[in-house]
Parts: structure tokens; sequence; C-alpha cells
């Protein structure tokens, strides 16, 4: 399904050889961006009744007119895809390709929260249909991408700009020539070439960006991008072409959030799990948070080709730098007694007979308050550097295909700082003998808790001369992975019912290194009254900072002071390195690995008047090697893990065609999805003091399955005109060897009992299964058509809606067997959109939707759900001259939260921090030149 709009006519000379040549072809004309110049190549064509917007930027986002001839070739594709150009900056304030992929039919975006990356107000991974990440492939000009995002096989696409990337294509039901891999699809960006324009041209685009909040706030809040790239045509017969592309962009914005401290206790002292009392719950605490960014891209693109009868040649060359200083300053109301105060509350037997937080009556009383500040840095750099070397040949219905590809990502946080300020807690007015300050939190508004506090308590942890700081400490990570790719395939052409053959191959090589240290490791501790140390640390107001004024609909009672950024850095290198780390403490980090996927295909075009058939089979061998530090103590070391698996996967892409306005879809294919590498290969990781009952020890398994998956599409789309289009889809697949990535725990492989505590062994395991069900629509309706009015003949409207239901069978421990939803995947996405072109004035009016989505799996907790996010888009562009674009847009219209968690599936309990609260980064607003030459 397409859900793009017009393209100003191109006429090219085009071979209709393959399938894979009409879905280049395609996708090629639907990522265009045709530029207004002087200068014209000599096959383009003019540009007569177009308006200056109509001939630059005359795309899917824009208006309701498409030219019927690029149409044509879409509705001859077998598959289900749908595209969307990015390099509108006039009336889309999104300058991240990932934002914009939503308002694709069932694409839906998420962010890293353990990172703070959703206080950027970016998204950062798109996903087909809600699928977990790993259920997708990502690709550029159809090479897989190396990883720039941590652990998973998610691709943070956030480090490419719409400056330089032409383009998203998503396939929804891949064939066999394509990856198998894929049990959602697959989702290409494009660079664009020279002849992807109807015309040879040179743009500069400048924009200025303005963060509301962080105004609002006193922070930095301004920023701005520029970009520059040309296309040329040239040659006897105009054969030859290249694209350059360049960018450079800098922001600053902030955010906000808040949620509860710790995890929930049960109201109700003796009753079971959290998980088994989720609408009798009390917050352990509360907590507020403030996020500074500061983001840099910039990068570089470039196509060069040469197109002939007999020969294609082309090269692609992609640069991309991501950068965000981020800064978290949090202020905390934490439950506990600190000065060795006595607890009036009951011995429990549950407790082994000490003191609880659960009063005489056994309801949940915490006594003692502690003012607590704790200051965190998320640095992110990403980079990718990828390049593409490729030949097609075309001789007597012959064809033969060969690519070479290179690409090497980057993660890195060379910088992990956190710093926590912990002193003595409020028991009562003399801080002496039975404490009596008992306090809970107010959460009667779902989005903001409020702590009950008394006079005295409230005027102790108001103040900013308290406490002292407990410790400074820094880590890091990083994470590299170098990809080789070479892709061949032969094919031939006919002209009866066998209409084409093609068989190919590839070899895919990935090396990752990877290192990491906690920055609980390199611990300076600060001398306090709760613990030794050499020196006193300073006090909140000792340092260098801005108390802020304002903060979401509610201040807290103890001040957010937004802590000088320098300072913290400079105390980090001074005192950190004083920390001894242990040679087997940094060995628990390192990590190297070798992966490789070979692929055989084979694929088959049969037409019969109306119908075509694209049958396909395709076999890919994986094979995983690691070296990474296993165990604990004196057994501790490097050890060698690896894991084999092949996959047959067959599919068949079917595609009837009755007439002009019509045509049905439908796909069946077997598909698979690889484990995540974290689950693979890692550290082994101990969590629980040694005081705990229960000590846990997680660590990877090299001998996890695939999950596999069958699915089924069938679809009908009707093309009623130019710019009038209605499309409708259902699927299902069924999935088996399930795995939850997003799962805090997966299947406790045994546990052992030493002492007083219970030692659990968690390892990831396959097991069980699940299944989706989905209606897709999406349409599109120009009034201009149909009217004479001058007024109303720009007027359209568009969207989509993608309805699904999920389940998904898995197991949490041995006797822990659960049926719930697919994480990541929502119930319901949708789009909604008002558009206007004439003359020299365009607008777009864009509301996108995407329902409640379960995010992380827990064990005696309840499950930890996004609830559904919301986001009023406008953009307003007008042509001033042939060469000049004016345009104006705005982001997050109604200050919509931009995340929002809670733990279990209601609005009633929101989430700690670490899995979001409830978090704002407010409204952005843009203004933007388009020149062009």
């Amino acid at each position: 399904m397409f859900s793009h709009l017009p393209l100003p006519a191109v006429r090219r000379r085009r071979r209709r050889s393959s399938c894979v040549r009409q879905l280049l072809t395609c996708s090629a004309l639907a990522l265009s961006l045709p530029a207004f110049a002087q200068e014209r190549a000599p096959d383009a064509p003019e540009t007569a009744g177009q308006t200056t917007s109509e001939v630059l930027t005359g795309d899917i986002v824009i208006n309701g007119r498409r030219d019927r001839s690029a149409l044509a070739e879409e509705r001859n594709l077998p598959g289900v895809v749908d595209i969307i150009t990015t390099g509108d900056v006039a009336i889309n304030s999104q300058t991240n390709v990932t934002d914009l992929a939503r308002r694709l039919p069932g694409v839906s975006v998420s962010r890293d929260q353990g990172r703070n990356q959703s206080a950027t107000g970016e998204a950062q991974f798109a996903t087909i249909r809600g699928f977990d990440t790993g259920f997708n492939a990502y690709t550029l000009d159809g090479v897989r991408l190396p990883q720039t995002a941590g652990t998973g096989r998610a691709i943070s696409l956030n480090l490419f700009s719409p400056f330089a990337i032409g383009g998203l294509v998503v396939d929804k039901t891949p064939g066999a020539a394509r990856d198998a891999d894929a049990i959602a699809g697959i989702i290409d960006l494009r660079t664009p070439t020279a002849f992807d324009f109807s015309t040879n041209f040179t743009r500069g685009r400048v924009l200025a960006q303005g963060a509301g909040l962080a105004l609002d706030r006193n922070q930095e809040a301004w920023g701005g991008a520029m970009g520059i790239d040309a296309a040329r045509r040239f040659g006897a017969e105009q054969q030859f072409g290249f694209y350059l592309a360049g960018y450079y962009e800098e922001r600053a914005n902030a955010a906000e959030s808040t949620a509860v401290q710790n995890d929930y206790k049960t109201t109700k002292v003796n009753v079971g799990t959290a998980r088994a009392n989720g609408d009798a719950l009390s917050a352990d605490g509360v907590q507020w948070n403030f996020y500074n960014n500061r983001i840099k891209r910039y990068g570089a693109s470039g196509s060069l080709d040469m197109r002939t009868d007999a020969l294609d040649l082309y090269a692609r060359v992609n640069y991309a730098t991501y950068l965000n200083t981020n800064t978290m300053n949090q202020t905390g109301l934490r439950n506990e007694l600190t000065s060795g105060q006595s607890n009036p509350n009951p011995s429990q037997a549950h407790n082994g007979g000490k003191t609880t937080a659960y009063s005489a009556a056994g309801v949940y009383t915490p006594i003692g308050v502690n003012p607590a500040s704790y200051f965190r840095t998320e640095d992110v750099e990403q980079e990718l550097f990828s390049a593409q070397l490729g030949a097609k040949a075309h001789w007597n219905g012959f064809t033969a295909a060969l690519e070479g590809a290179y690409a090497d990502g980057r993660f890195d946080q060379p910088t992990r700082i956190e710093a926590a300020f912990r002193g003595i807690s409020y028991g009562n007015a003399t801080q002496s003998g039975t404490a009596t300050e008992a306090w809970g939190v107010d959460l009667s508004n779902p989005v903001s808790p409020r702590p009950v506090l008394s006079t005295g308590a409230q005027a102790y942890v108001a103040s900013l001369d308290r406490p002292t700081q407990l410790y400074v400490q820094q880590g890091y990570d990083y994470l590299s992975e170098k990809k080789k790719t070479l892709r061949a395939s032969i094919g031939h052409n006919g002209d009866g019912v066998l209409r084409r053959v093609e068989v190919g191959g590839l070899y895919e090589d990935s090396d990752r290194t990877g290192r990491s240290l906690a920055p609980d490791n390199t611990r300076y501790r600060f001398r306090t009254p709760l613990q030794n140390g050499s020196v006193t640390g300073p006090t909140i107001n000792e340092y260098l900072g801005y108390v802020l004024k304002d903060f979401l609909d509610y201040y807290p009672v103890r001040p957010i002071k937004v802590l000088s950024r320098a300072q913290l850095d400079s105390q980090a290198r001074l005192l950190v390195p004083s920390v001894a780390v242990s040679q087997a403490t940094i060995n628990q980090g390192l990590l190297t690995g070798d992966e490789t996927r070979k692929a055989l295909y084979a694929t088959a075009t049969l037409a019969a008047g109306t119908f075509e058939l694209v049958p396909g089979v395709r076999y890919e061998d994986n094979s995983y090697r690691a070296r990474f530090w296993q165990g604990q103590g004196a057994t501790a070391r490097f050890v060698n893990a690896g894991r084999d698996y092949d996959h047959v996967d067959p599919s068949v892409l079917a595609a009837w065609r009755p007439n002009d306005r019509f045509v049905v879809r439908g796909a069946v294919r077997s598909s698979y999805a690889r484990p995540a590498f974290d689950q693979l290969a890692g550290p082994t990781r101990r969590s629980g003091e040694a005081t705990d009952a229960q000590i846990t020890i997680s660590e990877p398994n090299p001998n996890l399955k695939p999950v596999e998956a069958w699915s089924y599409d069938l679809g009908v789309e009707y093309y009623g005109g130019t710019g009038r289009y209605a499309q409708v889809a259902v699927y299902h697949k069924d999935l088996s060897n399930i795995l939850v990535p997003t799962g805090t725990r997966s299947f406790g492989q045994g546990s052992q009992q030493v002492g007083n505590q219970t030692v659990v062994l968690v390892r990831p395991a396959n097991g069980r299964g699940g299944k989706a069900t989905g209606i897709e629509a999406s349409g599109r309706f120009t009034i201009g058509d149909l009217v004479t009015s001058p007024l109303l003949s720009g007027v359209g409207v568009g969207g989509n809606v993608t309805l699904q239901k999920t389940e998904a069978t898995y197991q949490i421990a041995a006797s822990d067997i659960r049926t719930s939803r697919l994480p990541q995947a929502p119930n319901l996405i949708y789009n909604a959109e008002l558009f206007y072109a004439a003359g020299p004035m365009r607008a777009n009016l864009w509301y996108n939707y995407t329902g409640s989505v379960l995010a992380t799996v827990q064990d005696s907790q309840p499950d930890i759900y996004v609830q559904p996010l919301k986001e009023l888009n406008f953009g307003l562009a007008f042509a001033a001259t042939d060469h000049l674009e004016i345009g104006v847009s705005a982001r997050n219209l109604l200050d919509s939260a931009s995340y929002w968690t809670t733990v279990g599936k209601s609005e009633k309990y929101i989430s700690n921090d670490r899995n979001g609260g409830y978090l704002k980064t407010g409204r952005v607003f843009q203004i933007s030149l388009t020149m062009t030459r």
C-alpha cells in the first residue's frame, strides 16, 4: 500500500525487466524532490501550471495531485509497500527521519528511556505495525545497517537527517529476494540520485528552531540547521548523474518529568506480591526530573550513477554523526530512616521479626522522609559510515547484478557521570527518639504524584543546604560494528507465462567490539553521617546553577536546581581516577563477536492476463561466535561461545488487477527473527546485595533459537484518479519460539538455597508462541478535482488507521507462564491529515495517535505500559519567488506528553523514573528558507 501523494510527471527511459527493477524504479520516483531551476535536463517535463512549491516538493505530504505514470508503476508491484519522502523541511519541524516515519500506515516509534533519550523530544526507533524492533530489518539503500544504539538489534535512526536521506520505504511483505529475518518487514532508507529529479539543481535550506519548554524555564532553547544539495546529469545521452548533500544541525531543548521513587508496595501487609494486588498499591517515595539536551547532527551523502541500455553502474556513500549532551537533575523524597531513630511500626513475621513499613493495622505507613538530589549524564555519540559499489548488466533478456558494501557503526557513551546527595532523614522535630514522621504519596492525579508531609517535614526537605554530596562516579559504554556485504543475482525475462526467473545470493560478515564499565564500580565516597570518606562534599546550594521557578503543573516541595555541568565534569575527572578498579571488573564489560549470514534465493514471476504470481524460496545460514567474561569470583574467566542455525523461508506474493482502478494483493511468507546480541553473549550480572533474601544471577544463552513466523496478508486498493485512493488490508502472523526481549526476567533455569538466601539463575529461553491479527486502512481525497471553487480546489484530507490484536504466551519462571499482548505492539495507530495546496501557498495539519503498548514484562510487579501518545503538528509554506520558499511549522501544538508510563494497564499508577514516568518536552517552533537555482 502506498500512503504517499503526488509527484510531478517525470519522463524517463525505463526498462521493466524485473520485479526488482520495478521496485527500484518505483522507489526512486517516490523519493524524488524535484527542484525548480533555470537549468533543465533535456528530458525534463514542462512545469507550466505548477507552482514553485509543487515543483520543489510536489510529493506525498503536500497536496492531493499525483502523476499518473508514477502511480501506475507503483500499483504494478506485487507486494505491500509504503513510502514517505523526508526532505520537505518547510512544513515539517521534524529534523529526525524517525519522527516522519509515523505518518506511514502501521508504523510506530519508540525510545531508549534507560538512556534518557525520551527527553530529547525525538523518536529513536521505528517499527512496522508495532512489532518489537528485533522483528524488523533496517537497511540503507538495501544493505543492512550496523549497530549504532547499544545492545539488541534495534537500529537507532535518530542520526539520519532529512537533509541527506531522500525517504523511507516500508516493505511489509518482502519476498524471497530480500532478507528473511524480518518478521514485521523491512525499513529501507534511500539516498537520492540525480535520476530522481526532473531537473539539474542546486538547493540550500536553512532553518531556526525554538523549544518552548526550555524558553519557559530559562534554559538553552535555540537551534538551527543548514543543508545544501545538488544534482547534475551529463553526458551525450544524459547517462551520467551525481548527487551530493551536506548538512549541519545543532539545537537545544529541555524536558521535565515526575515519577515515583521505587517499586510499588502493597497497601496491606501479607497479601502477596504487588502484581497480585494491582488495585491496592502504595507509592514508595516520589521524584522530579529536569533534563537538558544539546543535539548535533552532521553528515553528508552522495551518489554517482551511469545508466545505459546495456549497463548500470552506481556508487553510494553516506556519513552521519549524532551527538547528544544530556544532563538530568533530580530532586526526590525517599521513604527511610537514617539517623538512628527508632521506627514505631511493629515487627512482622513475614519480615523475620524486623520492624517494617506497615502499621499495627497492617497498612503501608513508611516512617521518615529523606530529601535527596541526584545528577546524571547520558551523553550519546553515534556515527555511521557506509559505502556501496554496484553494477547491473542487461543483454538479450538476461540480467546480472553484483554489489559490494561496507558499513561501520559506532555507539559511544564516553562519560556517564552520576552524583548523589543523601543525608539524614527527617523523623521528627528533634531528630531523636521514636520517629513520628509518617507520610505518603497522593496519587489522585495520575500524572502528578504529590507527597503528603507535615509542616516540619516540608521545611526540612525544602532546604538545599542539606544534604551534602554522597558520591560521584563515572562509567562508559562503547560498541562498534563493522559490516561487509556482497550480493549477486542473475535473471532472465520472458514474454510468456513465465515473465521472469531470478536466482541470487548474499554474504554478510559483522565484527562487533564492545566495552562497558558501570559507574557504580568507580564510586568516590564523600564523608557524610551515612558513610566514611576522606572529605565532606558540597551541598546543592554550594554548586553553581539555576533554581527552576516553575515545573509541570506542581512545583516540588523540594526545589530543583540545574547544576553546573562543568563543575560536575571537573569533579569526576579529579576524584574518580583515585578509585581502584580491578582488572576482573574491567573484563566483565569486554566483548568481541563475529556473525556471518549467507543466503541463497530463487524467485519467479508468473503472469496470466490480469493476474501476477511471484513464488520464491530463500535459505539463510547464520553463524555467531563471541568471547566474553562469565562467572563470579575465582571461577570467572573469558569464555568462547557460538551458535549455528539455518532457516528455509518460502514465500508467495500475488496481485490481481481486474481494471485500472482496483488491485487485490495477497502474500503468504515464512520469516524469522534472530535473537538479540545481549541475549546471546555478554557478562554474567549479579543483582541483590549480600543481605538480600534473594540474589539473582543473569547470564546470556548462546543456544537460543530464532523466533519463527508465518505471515498472511490480503489487501484491496482503489485508485479513483489523481489525488484519490483508498486501501484496506488484513493480516495475521503466527509466531513460535517466541522471546520477550523487553522482559526484565526470562525463564529461571533453577535456584538453590545458600543459608538464608535464595540464589536464582536466570537465562533467556525459547518456548511458547504468539499471534497478531490486524486490519489496516489508508486513503486520500482531494476536493480540487470535484469543484471549481478557487478556495476549495486545494483542500484535501487523508489518513490511515491500523487496528490489531496481539497475543503472546511466555515463561517468566518455572511455574510462571502468562498470556499477554506482544511487547511494543499497540492495538491502535492512526494518522489524520488536513492539507491545502493552491498557488504559492501550501499547509498541512497532521495528528498522530499511538495507542498504549506493553513496554516491560516484570515478575512480582505489574507490567510496565506506555500510555497512548498523541501529537498535533502544523506547517505552512509560501513561495515568495520562483527560487525562494518560506516555511513556518510547529510540533506538538497541544503540548501533549512525550512519554507516559504506568505500572499496569490503567493510568492509576505512574511508573518509576527509569521506566519513564510522566514526561513532557513541550512545543517546538520553526522557520525555514528553501532556496533553489
